[in-house]
C-alpha cells in the first residue's frame, strides 16, 4: 500500500486529500491566505491526521489548480481537469461529464467509457457567472453566504442583469437594491446567469448523461436545481465533498495511472 496526497490550489481554497489508492482516507481545506506555505504544511498535517499515517509516509505529492505551480513540495504538476476525471470516475464509473463550478472558473470535462479525459471546455476569464460573482453579490446585498439558496428560492420575479462584466453588474445590482429590489429576486437573478453559463458550456461540449457536479458552487441546492432545469439533465453528486474532487484525483495520479494501452505510466511536469 502506496500512501499518495494531492494538493488542490484554486483561487479561493487551498485543498489537500491523502490516499492509499482505495479511498479518500484524509481532507483538509482552508482559504486561500499570506502564508501559503505555512497553510500547506498545516493542511497536510490535519489531512495526514484523519488518514492515521505520518509524515514521512506520504511517498508523492502531486499539485494541481490554478496556483498548483507554486506548491514547493510537489513532485510535478497536473491539470484539474484531468484530477477531476479521474475522480470522479473512480467514485462513479457510469460518469461521463464532470462540471466544476469553483471560484472563478466553470470546467466541463468530457470522459471516454474508460474514464479517460476527452475533452475541457472554461468559461471567459471574468467574475460574471462565477462562484465569486455569487459571493460578491451576496456580500453587497449583506446576505451571508449559507442563506443564499434560500432567499433564492423565495424569489417570484428574478432580475434578469443587463451586463455580463461582474464589476458593472455588481453596479447595477447596488443601484437596483437601492431602488427596492428584492434580495430574493437579486440573488435568483445571480443563480440564474450562474447555472446559464454552466447549461451554455454543457451543452457546447456535447455531454452526455452521467454528469457529476463538483466545486464549491455545487454545494447551493438553488444552482444544482436550476442547472438540471435549464439543461433537462440529472445532475449527480459524489460519495467525497464537493470541493475535494480535484484534490483526490491529484492523490489517485500520485499513486501511477494507467494509459489507453493499460500500462502504468509516470506523470511529466506540465
Amino acid at each position: 500500500m502506496m500512501i499518495t496526497a494531492g494538493i488542490d490550489v484554486g483561487t479561493r481554497f487551498i485543498k489537500v486529500g491523502v490516499t492509499d489508492g482505495e479511498s479518500l482516507r484524509g481532507y483538509a481545506c482552508a482559504e486561500m491566505g499570506p502564508r501559503f506555505d505555512a497553510i500547506i504544511r498545516s493542511l497536510l498535517k490535519e489531512a495526514r491526521a484523519q488518514a492515521g499515517v505520518g509524515r514521512w509516509d506520504i511517498k508523492k505529492i502531486i499539485a494541481t489548480g490554478f496556483g498548483g505551480h507554486l506548491v514547493k513540495k510537489a513532485a510535478f504538476t497536473l491539470g484539474d481537469a484531468a484530477c477531476t476525471a479521474k475522480a470522479a470516475f473512480f467514485l462513479n464509473r457510469d460518469i461521463r461529464t464532470v462540471v466544476d463550478m469553483g471560484g472563478l472558473f466553470i470546467t466541463v470535462s468530457t470522459l471516454d467509457q474508460n474514464g479517460f479525459l476527452e475533452t475541457t471546455h472554461i468559461n471567459e476569464r471574468c467574475a460574471a457567472g462565477s462562484g465569486k460573482f455569487l459571493e460578491m453579490v451576496a456580500e453587497a446585498i449583506n446576505v451571508p453566504f449559507d442563506m443564499i439558496s434560500s432567499l433564492a428560492s423565495q424569489s417570484a420575479q428574478p432580475y434578469s442583469f443587463t451586463s455580463n462584466c461582474a464589476v458593472f453588474a455588481e453596479s447595477e445590482i447596488i443601484s437596483q437594491v437601492n431602488a427596492g429590489m428584492k434580495s430574493d429576486d437579486v440573488l435568483a437573478g445571480v443563480i440564474n446567469a450562474v447555472a446559464s453559463k454552466a447549461a451554455s458550456l454543457i451543452d457546447g461540449a456535447g455531454a452526455l448523461d452521467g454528469i457529476a457536479l463538483i466545486g464549491g458552487m455545487s454545494k447551493i441546492p438553488a444552482v444544482r436545481e436550476k442547472l438540471g432545469e435549464l439543461t433537462g439533465r440529472k445532475m449527480l453528486t459524489l460519495s467525497i465533498d464537493a470541493q475535494s474532487v480535484a484534490a483526490f484525483g491529484a492523490a489517485l495520479l500520485a499513486q501511477g495511472r494507467k494509459n489507453r494501452d493499460g500500462l502504468i505510466v509516470s506523470e511529466k511536469r506540465i
